[in-house]
């Protein structure tokens, strides 16, 4: 049987050249400890080579649009592996048009010179006052989505909430203005006028479900099982295990986080975010949730009653999920050598639903003739389960 690799686990083509200069301030999260010593990046804001003269070399992965991952600069969690991510380096691609704007470039960074020989770096980043959604300046990060990022991150334990996986972030560090100071003047239509931040977060490997990474489980499975070293069919079954369960979790984030508040509870749920691009995958198949300023407090009460809450939460993100679930369930028939209809695939996933969410607290199965139901559970008083059809059989 193969062994679930410790992590973490990167495929990329380029890597970036970054300094490292001394933050302005660090907020670190009031669970930090929990995530082992990272001495090579503490304290630290990492700027594009060509920003500065001085301060250490890191080679990164370009990650999504405005994060780089250090795969050099790891910890273990859990027993598990993660490379610290850091948001907020300087965007890839501009905001407006279809090429960078001069004063982009020219602001302050450049693409570093490269050796005959050297590891492919990829081009120049930039940083810009423009401002992304009302509280970020394009290509860094804002106090405001930082520091919630570091909210959501305290109410776990390790990198779990109660069984959903996160992307821990560790620090919101401010930018020194020098070397910055003539990209902090630049925009398109609307600035930004507050500080540039940066976030650093823990990721288990830079592949994700659909979008967003050079390499996705949904778009290139076989190719994400060989990186992750997953070859015999007991591997497979042992990483869609995780998979669903990961999954199932993160389908019921908010009856996970639910808490009193003024007008009856809370709990937390996805804001313009979503599964297929917001989430890693871990090398054992764990689903790890990365974009944490997207997860907003909603109320279950008057207004909206705490069933719709987690039905909807629950079909919102069903299909990103299922999509995972069907490309893994196809790996592991070719791997086996059968070609089954759709309905037998139904009825072989069920038991691994069973199975994968059995010592799950907030959820269980039930399965009848007709189908796989979930029945999702609350651990505070006063409300019923709720009853969620899963896989039809008839």
């Amino acid at each position: 049987m193969d062994l679930p690799p410790v992590g973490p686990v990167f495929h990329y083509r380029s890597r970036e050249s970054f300094v490292g200069v001394a933050a302005v301030d660090v907020v670190s999260s009031s669970n930090r400890a929990a995530y082992g010593e990272i001495p090579e990046t503490t304290g630290l804001v990492l700027l594009p080579d060509g920003g500065v003269d001085e301060g250490k070399r890191f080679l990164g992965v370009p990650d999504d649009n405005r994060s780089a991952i250090l795969p050099d600069v790891v910890t273990l969690v859990a027993g598990r592996g993660y490379a610290v991510s850091v948001k907020g380096v300087g965007a890839r691609t501009p905001l407006y048009g279809s090429t960078p704007l001069d004063f982009v470039f020219d602001s302050d960074f450049g693409a570093p010179a490269q050796a005959p020989g050297q590891t492919k770096l990829a081009t120049a980043r930039m940083m810009t006052a423009e401002s992304w959604f009302g509280e970020s300046p394009y290509g860094a990060q804002g106090v405001v989505p930082g520091s919630h990022a570091i909210s959501v991150t305290q109410l776990a334990e390790g990198c779990s909430i109660n069984g959903f996986h996160i992307c821990p972030v560790l620090a919101l560090s401010e930018i020194p203005a020098d070397p910055i100071r003539r990209a902090s003047s630049k925009f398109w239509y609307r600035r930004h006028r507050g500080k540039f931040f940066q976030e650093q977060r823990l990721v288990p490997s830079n592949i994700r479900l659909y979008h967003q990474s050079e390499t996705t489980l949904g778009q290139h499975p076989n190719q994400v099982l060989r990186i992750f070293g997953i070859e015999s069919r007991e591997g497979l079954d042992a990483f869609v295990d995780r998979f669903i369960a990961s999954g199932v979790a993160a389908l019921t984030v908010f009856v996970r986080t639910m808490r009193r508040c003024p007008g009856g509870v809370e709990g937390l749920n996805y804001e313009n975010v979503w599964l297929d691009k917001d989430c890693v995958v871990a090398p054992d198949g764990t689903l790890h949730f990365a974009d944490l300023e997207g997860l907003d407090w909603v109320v279950a009460g008057r207004e909206r009653s705490f069933e719709e809450r987690v039905r909807e939460q629950f079909d919102r993100n069903f299909y990103e999920f299922m999509y995972g679930v069907d490309v893994l369930a196809r790996e592991s028939e070719r791997l086996a050598g059968r070609s089954p209809t759709q309905a037998e695939r139904r009825a072989t996933l069920v038991p691994r639903f069973e199975l994968a969410v059995e010592g799950d607290s907030f959820v269980r199965t039930e399965v009848s003739s007709a189908g796989l139901d979930l029945i999702v559970k609350s651990h505070m008083g006063g409300f019923s389960d709720v009853t969620i059809p899963v896989m039809d059989l008839e």
